[in-house]
């Protein structure tokens, strides 16, 4: 059985085999699931899509996606490998895979397929960005560095590599560079919605550069984002210390062992604070 699909050009149709047509028509249906986020459901009409017609990429593509989000990263990665044996010079399916495979710890391969990238698709950022980080998980820091800026060259606006730069510029003992790079990431969000990763990390290079009062600025809003953090409440309370702000320190570092009473350095922070003769204070009303 023959059907008609798409291609028409010049008044001019092109006949699609049935089992082809099938496969269109489940991987559509699929895409709907996963755009309502219905993720088992997209898994099912994908895998049949995938099943209709083994030589479709984009059905192999969307399919992996589905399986990454349902948690099933081996079977996400089996199908995204397979795409890329099918068409192994798209760069993007190519990175793709690259960045499965970091994902589940399969670090060689991901070099691999980075290297493949960058090779077919000189410009392309997300290629230079799965570089980056595979050398950055090998412990590369310099060699990450490198690359991820490579890729901002390309893609100046990419939030989660501007984000990666400016950690391994700040562990890389640059926290003016951090800074920076940080202030430029978070230019690119609406006022309020600032992610607490960023100002977190604002914050922590705000207070390497012993610019204590706006640490305590960039910590305090990261605390207002999302659930209570027993680490950032905890260098919260540090950086307070350290801007003259005993008090709010104490009753911070309290909030910190309220949600890990086994935090031992909130313990060793709050015994610091109360041999400064704070002992007696009540705790005060933040801000």
């Amino acid at each position: 059985m023959l059907v008609f699909a798409g291609g028409c050009a010049l008044g001019k149709q092109k006949i699609v085999p049935d089992s082809i047509a099938k496969c269109r028509e489940l991987s559509r249906d699929g895409i709907a699931a996963m755009e309502r986020s219905d993720w088992k459901n997209a898994c099912d009409l994908l895998e049949e899509a995938v099943d209709t017609s083994q030589t479709d990429i984009d059905a192999r593509r969307h399919l992996a996606e589905a399986l990454w989000r349902t948690g099933a990263k081996r079977e996400a990665v089996v199908q995204l490998e397979a795409a890329v044996q099918l068409d192994p010079r798209h760069a993007p399916t190519v990175v793709r895979a690259g960045e499965m495979l970091l994902g589940i710890g399969a670090v060689d391969r991901a070099m691999q397929r980075a290297e493949e990238a960058v090779a077919l698709d000189p410009a392309l950022a997300t290629a230079w960005a799965l570089r980056g980080r595979v050398f950055r998980r090998q412990g590369y820091e310099h060699r990450a560095l490198a690359d991820m800026q490579q890729a901002l060259r390309y893609a100046p606006h990419m939030t989660g590599v501007l984000l990666e730069v400016a950690e391994v510029q700040y562990a890389l003992e640059r926290p003016q560079r951090s800074l920076t790079t940080l202030h430029h990431l978070l230019d690119i969000y609406p006022p309020g919605e600032e992610p607490q990763q960023v100002l977190w990390l604002e914050g922590l290079a705000y207070g390497a550069l012993g610019r204590h009062t706006d640490a305590v600025g960039s910590l305090y809003a990261a605390s207002g984002r999302g659930a209570p953090r027993v680490d950032l409440l905890y260098q919260l309370a540090v950086a307070e210390k350290a801007a003259g702000q005993p008090a709010a320190a104490a009753n911070t570092v309290r909030q910190a062992l309220a949600l890990d009473a086994n935090h031992k350095s909130s313990h060793v922070l709050l015994a610091q604070l109360q041999g400064a003769g704070l002992s007696g204070q009540t705790d005060v009303i933040r801000r």
